[in-house]
């Protein structure tokens, strides 16, 4: 096992970075720092600073909530924040340690 870290930064999908939707912009910089497991999720409701926002059948909504996740080493979530954060405005970002594992492929074998 290797001590690494966990970086979740909190948008919505009407974010805007440097002009390009956030989601976009955020790959693009996770990509640029070397950052190598990066996910993102869409939520299907969530309560933030403008209020609760939600899909339903009637409104669907063109501000949902999502969450970039990005998990490496401890030293490449610090630098690649170094790099991210002047670009990320107002979105909100939180971090805490995690142990990594790789597990190898299972071939079949017992």
């Amino acid at each position: 096992m290797t001590e690494g870290s966990c970086l979740r930064i909190y948008l919505s999908e009407s974010s805007r970075i440097d002009g390009k939707p956030a989601m976009e912009a955020i790959l693009s910089l996770c990509q640029q720092a070397g950052l190598s497991g990066v996910s993102v999720l869409r939520g299907i409701e969530g309560l933030g600073q403008h209020g609760i926002h939600s899909a339903s059948f009637l409104d669907l909504a063109t501000s949902l909530p999502l969450v970039i996740e990005a998990i490496d080493t401890k030293e490449h979530i610090e630098q690649a924040l170094e790099q991210m954060q002047p670009h990320l405005g107002e979105c909100t970002l939180a971090t805490w340690p995690v142990s990594l594992m790789h597990n190898g492929v299972n071939n079949g074998n017992a």
